[in-house]
């Protein structure tokens, strides 16, 4: 008898999606419009975007031209390849009264989904239109109680010169920053979002974006990017590639493997759709 006696491979990947997305602060933030069905990685998503179009002067009788259509396309490869592999001694689990494999099967979702929300805090704010980076890793801004809404503001206004829709706003901080916020007069605590506080990292709103808490931002020399970006600035496709319960033939034990690829995108008509500030030692 295999164990878990009730392993079923598709039960167990859906339940490992459970788990990778209502905790993770960035599936809050980025859009999933293009996932497709990607079944292994290397494969790709195909998406279509829109060229601008021209406004022209027009007289009353004028002869008018029409304008050949652009047809953009990006194509988001899926690069990322995550395994997790651990085995159980029988000897052990006939001691324990708990399902190890599956929770440690949980725990090793949980790992991945730090993982990826790395991956798609990287390809953000790599990806931002110079003319909305604040700062650098080099040089970066000191924030304090007294200046951090106004940070916050010109993140905002560099998003509505690059005529980013207001609404659907989102700022994804570190716990450093989270507390300089907590400690500001001008932040609003969103007592309403009530459980969904703690579930999803929402700490509130300030300066037209909801705020968000991660423990996963990315620093460079002890500095952090933080990343202001709407849902369509970063499109993410993922898929839980197998599961699978084994029992290895060289020894006395069960065991768990599982493959997850996933792939952040920044369109390349979206970059103005988020900025950057670089906090020193936040």
């Amino acid at each position: 008898m295999t164990y878990p006696a009730n392993f079923i491979p598709e039960i167990w990947s859906k339940k490992l999606q459970k788990i990778f997305d209502p905790n993770s602060v960035f599936m809050d933030v980025v859009n999933r419009d293009y996932e497709g069905e990607i079944k292994k990685a290397g494969d790709t998503v195909n998406v279509r975007t829109f060229g601008d179009i021209t406004i022209n002067d027009y007289t009353k009788e004028q002869t008018i031209s029409f304008e050949a259509l652009t047809d953009p396309m990006d194509t988001i490869t899926i690069a990322q390849q995550k395994y997790f592999a651990f085995k159980v001694d029988d000897i052990d689990k006939a001691q324990q009264d708990i399902n190890v494999l599956e929770g440690y099967t949980k725990r090793a979702a949980i790992a991945i989904r730090n993982k990826k929300d790395q991956h798609i805090h990287a390809i953000g704010y790599a990806n931002v239109d110079a003319s909305n980076i604040t700062g650098t890793s080099g040089s970066p801004i000191t924030l304090s109680t007294s200046n951090i809404y106004g940070y916050i503001v010109d993140m905002g206004k560099q998003m509505d010169d690059q005529n980013c829709p207001m609404d659907g706003r989102h700022l994804v901080v570190n716990p450093s920053t989270k507390a300089l916020l907590l400690k500001s007069d001008e932040f609003t605590r969103a007592t309403s979002l009530g459980d969904d506080v703690i579930q999803n990292g929402k700490i509130g709103s300030v300066g037209g974006f909801t705020v968000h808490c991660s423990t996963n931002l990315n620093a460079s020399g002890g500095n952090t990017p933080l990343l202001a970006l709407t849902k369509d600035f970063i499109t993410y496709a993922d898929q839980v590639v197998d599961v699978e319960n084994v029992r290895p033939y060289d020894m006395f034990a069960n065991a768990v493997k599982g493959l997850y690829v996933y792939q952040a995108h920044v369109l390349s008509n979206h970059d103005g759709c988020g900025a950057v500030l670089w906090a020193s030692g936040t």
